[in-house]
């Protein structure tokens, strides 16, 4: 299981895509790293995206957790959450589909504070950094996520 360092480097972009399902590689990414302990500014238990993905496939927090460190990689995830409930890939791929247009200013906030936005927009990102920093340290510290804790209680 290769862990991002989030510290480092940003997860997948929402809209990378495994078997057709936008913002579950990125969801992946976070799992991995928050495992690692690499997690660094992202979240993982407090993103509405993610708890919206998750919900379209019917799996918690602790449970994706535990298919994450299970899987060897994306098809491993995959294989797991189909053999798990066998329409949730399609649940979640129709739900994945709206992201880009319901979700568009926040997507274009995303690609800006992680450095996927175009050379005209980089201005912008230490402002966004600052903004969404505060905003993901504030979350941690009201409501902190204790998933990964829980998926390594066996």
């Amino acid at each position: 299981m290769h862990a991002r360092d989030l510290r480092t480097e940003p997860p997948r972009r929402w809209n990378e895509r495994v078997e057709g399902i936008a913002w579950l590689p990125r969801l992946i990414d976070k799992t991995r790293a928050a495992h690692a302990g690499t997690l660094g500014a992202y979240l993982f238990g407090q993103s509405p995206v993610d708890r919206a993905c998750l919900r379209a496939l019917r799996i918690g927090y602790v449970d994706f957790a535990r298919i994450v460190a299970d899987a060897p990689d994306d098809a491993g995830v995959l294989a797991a959450l189909a053999a798990r409930d066998p329409e949730s890939l399609d649940r979640v791929r129709a739900w994945s589909e709206t992201l880009a247009t319901e979700h568009r200013l926040f997507m274009f906030v995303l690609d800006v504070d992680d450095g996927y936005a175009g050379a005209g927009w980089r201005a912008l990102k230490p402002l966004v950094n600052v903004a969404a920093n505060t905003l993901t340290w504030t979350l941690k510290r009201i409501w902190p996520s204790r998933a990964i804790e829980a998926a390594n209680e066996r």
